[in-house]
C-alpha cells in the first residue's frame, strides 16, 4: 500500500499548509485510481494523522533532534499513527511509510519510526496530549461540563461512521434528528425558510408537509454546493444567496425558521478532524453574538405564533443555552423539543457524542409572540 500512504502523505502537507483535510483529499493526485478499499485507508490515515498529531509528536519526540521539515514530520506523523493507533504490525508500518517518505529523509523516517515501534508504555504529560486536543478546549470542556465534557472529547476521537438516508444522501444522525424536531413541532407544515442551509441536509431531510422550502445560503462556494443538493434530493426548492441576517422576504411570511447557525463545531471534531488545530477559543463568543442576531432575524421571518428552531453542533453555553437565554429576557417563548435522543439543556436539548455515537447537537425550539394561525 505505499501508493496510499504516499497519497495521504502529500494530502497531509497540504492539511499542515492550511488546507481544510475535506478539501485536500477531494483534490488530491490519484487518489481516484484507487480500489475502494485503499481510498478508505487514505481517508483514514489522513483523518487519524490529523485528529491525533498532538500525541504523535509528543510520542516521536523523544527519538527527533532536529527541527523537521513539513513533509519529514508529515511521514513521522503518518507511520507513528500506524504503530499507535490502527494497530499496524511494525513491519509494514515502518517499510511502507519509509517508502512514501521523502527520500532525502528516509533513513530519519525510519530510525525514527523504529524507536516509536520499540515503546512499551506510553506517559504523556496530560490528558490534553493523550487524547489529542488543544489545552484551551480541554480546559473549556472540563469547566462547562466536567467529566461529561471530557468524556466528550475522548468519544469525538472515534467519531461516527453516518450511514445514507433511505434517499441516499449522507448525513449525521443528529442532524437528521434537528430535521424529526422540525416535523414534529409543525406538523400541519406550511412555509419553511431555512436560513443557514448548506449543504442541504436539512433543507432536504424535512419532511413531506412542507408545502415550500426555501434554502437559503449567504457564501457562493457554498451556494453553488446547495444547489446540487436540492436538484438531487428535494427538486424545485428554490435556492436564494442572502444573508440571513437581511433577509429579502416580507417579515412574518414563513410559518417556521431553521437557524442552523455557523458554530464553533466542537460538537463535530470527530468527523472535522483538522477542526481542532483551527478554532481558536475566541471564537466561541463571537460566533454567539451571530448566532443570536439570526435567530432573532429568523423570529422577525415568521408569522405571529411561528417558530424557529435552532441548532448548533456544539455544545458551549455560551452558543447555545446563552444565545436562548437572551431572547428569554424579551418575551421569547421556547417549547419542549420532542423525541427520545435528547438530554436536557436549559430550555432546549442536547446530545453528546457519548450518547448515542453521534456530533454532539443542541437544538432548541422558539415560539413568536401573537396569536397563531387557526
Amino acid at each position: 500500500m505505499t501508493a496510499s500512504r504516499r497519497i495521504a502523505l502529500e494530502v497531509l502537507v497540504s492539511v499542515d499548509g492550511g488546507q481544510r483535510v475535506g478539501q485536500a483529499l477531494a483534490t488530491a493526485s490519484g487518489l481516484d485510481a484507487l480500489d475502494a478499499r485503499d481510498r478508505a485507508f487514505v481517508t483514514e490515515l489522513v483523518n487519524g494523522t490529523t485528529r491525533m498529531r498532538r500525541a504523535l509528536d509528543t510520542l516521536a519526540a523523544p527519538f527527533v533532534k532536529r527541527q523537521l521539515d513539513a513533509d519529514v514530520q508529515a511521514a513521522v506523523r503518518l507511520g507513528t499513527y500506524q504503530l499507535r493507533f490502527l494497530g499496524t504490525p511494525p513491519h509494514a508500518a515502518v517499510s511502507g511509510t519509509v517508502d512514501a517518505a521523502p527520500r532525502r529523509a528516509r533513513g530519519l523516517v525510519n530510525a525514527v519510526l523504529r524507536r516509536v515501534s520499540e515503546i512499551e508504555s506510553v506517559s504523556y504529560p496530560s490528558p490534553a496530549v493523550e487524547h489529542s486536543y488543544p489545552d484551551w478546549m480541554w480546559g473549556l470542556a472540563s469547566s462547562q461540563w466536567g467529566d461529561e465534557g471530557l468524556a466528550a472529547l475522548i468519544a469525538m476521537n472515534t467519531p461516527e461512521r453516518p450511514q445514507p438516508r433511505p434517499d441516499g444522501f449522507v448525513q449525521g444522525q443528529a442532524s437528521r434528528w434537528v430535521c424529526d424536531v422540525v416535523d414534529a413541532v409543525a406538523p400541519e407544515g406550511g412555509r419553511l425558510l431555512d436560513l443557514c442551509a448548506a449543504p442541504g441536509g436539512k433543507a432536504t431531510g424535512v419532511g413531506p408537509q412542507w408545502s415550500s422550502v426555501v434554502a437559503v445560503e449567504r457564501d457562493e462556494a457554498r451556494v453553488r454546493t446547495l444547489n446540487t443538493t436540492v436538484t438531487r434530493f428535494r427538486t424545485g426548492t428554490p435556492v436564494v444567496r442572502a444573508d440571513a441576517r437581511q433577509l429579502p422576504f416580507r417579515p412574518g411570511s414563513a410559518d417556521l425558521a431553521l437557524v442552523d447557525a455557523p458554530c464553533s463545531g466542537l460538537g463535530a471534531l470527530g468527523r472535522r478532524a483538522d477542526a481542532r488545530w483551527v478554532v481558536g477559543a475566541a471564537v466561541v463568543d463571537r460566533l454567539a453574538v451571530v448566532q443570536k442576531d439570526l435567530v432573532q432575524r429568523a423570529l422577525d421571518a415568521v408569522r405571529p405564533g411561528g417558530l424557529v428552531v435552532y441548532s448548533v453542533c456544539t455544545f458551549t453555553h455560551q452558543e447555545t443555552t446563552g444565545v436562548v437565554d437572551a431572547l428569554i429576557e424579551h418575551g421569547i417563548q421556547t417549547l419542549d423539543v420532542p423525541g427520545g435522543h435528547w438530554r436536557r439543556h436549559g430550555r432546549g436539548a442536547l446530545v453528546l457524542p457519548q450518547d448515542h455515537g453521534t456530533d454532539a447537537m443542541a437544538v432548541f425550539v422558539l415560539k413568536r409572540p401573537g396569536l397563531s394561525r387557526t
